[in-house]
């Protein structure tokens, strides 16, 4: 099953980045559905059905305390000489700690990822050039939203023609307040 590891958003920061994606052209995009954001701390990739409750038991031993993400600005991967990814981005000390543990609990499993951890919330892929440098312009800066992050959880993806289907495997709550 295709597996990744992520943080779940509550439904008015899944509003705000609707509201986000709804400013961006029509043309040239594959834009997310806000109602399937959510913070990605590790993409797994297709997993053996048997090796599932080894990546759970991987999982449960990550220790964390609460703490809070601020979602704020908007940008590009890799460059915007070169658009393939919007994003609006994050700001948390705990989310990039998180992820280290995260990455270090499944590291014997999957390898350590090349690239650092980068939060962020995909917004829309992009499928040919077009012009963004309006919306990054006026979004630069702005503010969508802080919340606080209690668990973090695993997700089967299933990958159909209408989009993904995503549901929860496990959920792994903080240790500590």
């Amino acid at each position: 099953m295709r597996l990744f590891v992520a943080v779940e958003l509550p439904g008015l920061v899944k509003e705000m980045m609707g509201g986000l994606v709804g400013e961006l052209p029509n043309e040239g995009l594959k834009k997310v559905d806000a109602s399937l954001m959510h913070l990605t701390l590790k993409f797994l990739g297709e997993v053996e059905d048997a090796k599932v409750g080894e990546v759970e038991n991987a999982l449960s031993s990550v220790e964390f305390a609460r703490f809070n993400v601020q979602v704020k600005g908007v940008g590009v991967f890799p460059n915007e000489k070169y658009v393939k990814v919007i994003w609006a981005g994050t700001e948390s000390g705990g989310l990039l700690g998180l992820a280290e543990a995260v990455e270090d609990a499944l590291s014997p499993m999957f390898g350590k990822e090349k690239r650092g951890f980068s939060g962020h919330l995909t917004l829309a892929r992009v499928r040919k050039k077009i012009d963004l440098r309006g919306f990054l312009e006026k979004h630069k800066g702005e503010e969508f939203g802080e919340f606080a992050v209690g668990r973090f959880v695993l997700v089967k993806s299933v990958l159909k023609r209408s989009g993904p289907e995503y549901s929860v495997v496990g959920e792994f709550p903080a240790k500590s307040a």
